[in-house]
């Protein structure tokens, strides 16, 4: 039976590949698609397979995730490469990023048949370089137009430390590169823990961006995010989805509930919590 209280709700729960159990050797990934299908979710965010990021799969993770349309009846809000995530501006990476790797994920999600993938913003400079704003937002602006000359929308979504960690710097980028296939993945969790502070001020900046939701719950404990459970944190997760609802939100929410270290009744604990606020 399913879990997910769908006539309440017009918001689409979904998986994270990653994110359902803690199950990492070869193979493992047609047990997480059983455990998400059992739950009564059939969408997924395809991150990391099977310790290994999207694309940079084997080739057995490949064709089982390929294949998931058929065999599990799976199909795929977006797909998340994991674009810039550790490199500065000015690091040998940029250019391999923006380019091979971004043409390579471009190729496979459309063979996973969706239009949505997902790029953070590269690491600020502790001291700071000359035009380095300008620079992230050109890079991104970039990204976002070889993706709209194939028909893929770009998701940007924040994480401490980068370009995109706190709201007022994922608003300035949103707006700097300005393109009509240029959105925003609202994570809540990471947002707290860059800023400190619940999502309400945030959310009223962010909300005409917001294409997808990430949700996470936590607290910072000696300066570190600790994730929990759903409900159990305090970044208001009860609020972040009333919110939701308030305004309108249909895209999906896509359910980050691993805890670290990440134990096999996370997905099952948080997905419950989540069905008595939907």
């Amino acid at each position: 039976m399913s879990l997910l209280p769908k006539e309440r709700s017009k918001m689409k729960v979904a998986a994270v590949t990653n994110e359902v159990a803690p199950l990492t050797s070869p193979g493992s990934l047609k047990r997480i698609f059983e455990i998400a299908v059992e739950a009564g979710i059939t969408t997924f965010e395809a991150r990391t397979v099977e310790g290994k990021r999207f694309p940079l799969l084997t080739g057995a993770a490949w064709e089982t995730l390929k294949q998931a349309s058929r065999t599990y009846g799976i199909t795929y809000s977006a797909a998340s490469p994991g674009l810039f995530i550790g490199a500065g501006i000015d690091s040998d990476l940029i250019d391999l990023h923006a380019n091979q790797l971004w043409s390579m994920s471009l190729d496979l999600a459309e063979k996973l048949e969706t239009d949505t993938v997902i790029t953070f913003a590269p690491l600020r400079s502790v001291a700071g370089t000359e035009n380095e704003f300008e620079r992230v937002a050109m890079l991104l602006g970039k990204v976002a137009d070889s993706a709209s000359q194939r028909g893929f929308q770009v998701q940007l979504e924040n994480l401490p430390g980068t370009w995109a960690d706190t709201s007022d710097s994922c608003l300035a980028l949103l707006e700097a590169v300005g393109r009509s296939n240029f959105g925003y993945v609202w994570d809540t969790g990471n947002l707290y823990e860059a800023e400190g502070v619940t999502f309400e001020a945030g959310f009223e900046k962010l909300k005409p961006y917001i294409r997808n939701v990430h949700l996470k719950d936590g607290r910072l404990i000696d300066g570190k995010m600790v994730w929990e459970h759903y409900g159990t944190g305090v970044t208001n997760l009860k609020g972040q989805i009333e919110a939701l609802k308030a305004f309108g939100y249909e895209g999906t929410l896509a359910l980050e509930a691993a805890r670290i270290p990440h134990q096999e009744e996370d997905f099952e604990t948080s997905l419950a919590y989540l069905k008595t606020i939907l």
